[in-house]
């Protein structure tokens, strides 16, 4: 799996080229300039293992698009409870 020469987050093969784009790397490192990062020769550990480096701690954080989605869900389901329970404390 080829990594950013700039951010060194690993991307899918699929993915590379937009990531570069979006990364905003120099011209010296856009495809088509050298080798391509897939053919980078990959270490291998004294233990035996493939070493890809230290793993990366910023992951992108919180993806609040999905926190409101889940709230929104949550407060949809919620009123719905809500309606039938106080329609069912009205036949009483």
């Amino acid at each position: 799996m080829p990594t950013c020469p700039k951010c060194e987050k690993f991307i899918s093969e699929s993915h590379y080229e937009r990531h570069l784009r979006r990364c905003g790397l120099p011209e010296a490192h856009k495809p088509g300039s050298g080798p391509m990062p897939s053919a980078k020769v990959q270490l291998e550990s004294p233990e035996g293992g493939i070493t890809h480096g230290p793993p990366t701690t910023d992951q992108g954080g919180i993806n609040w698009r999905k926190v409101g989605a889940g709230f929104l869900i949550f407060l949809l389901i919620g009123s719905v409870v809500v309606f039938f329970i106080l329609y069912a404390l009205s036949l009483l």
